[in-house]
């Protein structure tokens, strides 16, 4: 079904360019074909006068950044036909014409074409429009294709992530056997989850719009690099850990993206945390990545020194902690020399998280606080009388460090 899938997405940019093609030698000039995110699809050959902005998407693939926030300033979302742009000479822009690439009221992007002169006339104009709608039907035909491909995909991997260990292996080999991801040894889950600023929660719009996020981070990962599902409140990518080393960026990639298809930062929104679970050796154990990816995200929400992005092994202690029912944390996970420091002095509280953290040096400690030494050594003989502790004992230490880290965890702090 992939293989098949790859075939017609292969058919459809050639048909793509032989729409592009046909349309620049009948106007004899050159003609452009983006996206909604401005990367480019296809494009002619040169006719005529070029500007530096063709020439750097070109070799890109895609619009510069300055370049881009000027096309957000001309509003292209609103437009329903050919609209002429000036020149922008700071940024080697020459005057163009834009026109929207629609087909059945769906927008896919925009067809350019330079127009230095302004000498483009009104049956000119209207060949470039109706060449743009053939565009349009092209990546219509694409986006069914696209979302066959990842109806199948969400199917398989709903499954990887399954209890039950046989459907997790049935779905790794059918994913790996209808070529939707190519095998390349360890894998890593990442899971995206918008943080909201308000009481609502993920609507479908928002699960839309992270999708769309993932097939955007995808595509930048080649074909067969990564598989995608849209959870009811969270994003999941699982990908070769060795194009994970490759591309570090990932889920940074993958954070910034989904903020600006959620529409940034919002009332809604004020953030998304990105996590990222340890190798797992085998795609049908990408369960366990996908777990402590998501124990990474529940770390992140209470503990904010962890956000906005976190990988699962720099939790430390945390890793353990968060692996365990939180409702069973606060059954028995709060010791009470934890609680006493709480009620009774919450700098004493951080004075011993912060001493603890540092293995008992005084120094670093004292660093970290601004704080006098001799300050810190008089507020260790105070956590020592509150607590009833001796901290020169390993095993006091430990229920101490042990109990500041599940008051953190449980939002007690």
């Amino acid at each position: 079904m992939a293989q098949a899938c790859g075939r017609m997405v292969s058919r459809v940019l050639e048909e793509l360019q032989r729409v592009v093609e046909t349309l620049a030698h009948r106007l004899g000039r050159a003609v452009a074909v983006d996206d909604l995110d401005f990367r480019l699809l296809a494009y002619s050959a040169h006719f005529g006068e070029g500007d530096e902005w063709r020439a750097r998407v070109i070799l890109s693939r895609e619009a510069p950044p300055e370049a881009l926030a000027w096309l957000r300033r001309q509003r292209l979302g609103r437009m329903t036909g050919p609209v002429r742009l000036p020149a922008d000479k700071e940024l080697g822009i020459l005057p163009r014409v834009v026109v929207p690439v629609v087909y059945q009221n769906m927008r896919f992007g925009y067809l350019w074409l330079i127009d230095a002169e302004g000498s483009l006339s009104d049956e000119q104009l209207a060949l470039a429009s109706a060449a743009a709608v053939d565009a349009g039907a092209i990546c219509f035909r694409e986006r069914v294709v696209s979302q066959l491909r990842t109806a199948q995909e969400g199917e398989l991997v709903r499954d990887l992530f399954s209890d039950d260990e046989q459907a997790r292996g049935i779905a790794s080999a059918r994913l790996v056997e209808s070529g939707l991801f190519a095998p390349r040894g360890d894998v890593t889950v990442v899971v995206a989850r918008p943080i909201a600023g308000g009481a609502d929660g993920v609507d479908e719009d928002d699960r839309i719009a992270l999708q769309a996020a993932l097939d955007t981070v995808s595509t930048r990962l080649g074909d067969r690099g990564s598989l995608r599902l849209v959870r009811p409140d969270h994003a999941v990518l699982v990908i070769a850990s060795a194009t994970l080393r490759r591309s570090p960026e990932t889920p940074d990639a993958l954070r910034t993206t989904s903020l600006d298809r959620l529409g940034g930062r919002s009332a809604k929104w004020r953030d998304v945390h990105v996590a990222t679970g340890s190798a797992a050796r085998r795609l049908d154990d990408a369960v366990t990545s996908y777990t402590q990816a998501l124990d990474a995200l529940r770390v992140a929400e209470v503990v904010p020194s962890f956000a906005p992005l976190v990988a699962h092994e720099t939790l430390g202690i945390y890793a353990l902690l968060a692996a365990q029912p939180f409702d069973q944390l606060g059954t028995y996970g709060v010791h009470p020399s934890a609680r006493q420091l709480l009620e009774a002095d919450r700098d004493l509280f951080t004075t011993a998280e912060v001493y603890l953290d540092r293995a008992g040096d005084a120094r670093s400690t004292a660093a970290e606080l601004g704080l006098h030494r001799a300050s810190v050594y008089h507020r260790v003989r105070r956590i020592e009388d509150v607590t009833g502790l001796d901290l020169s004992d390993g095993q006091h230490r430990l229920l101490l460090h042990l109990g500041i880290k599940v008051s953190r965890l449980l939002g007690l702090v």
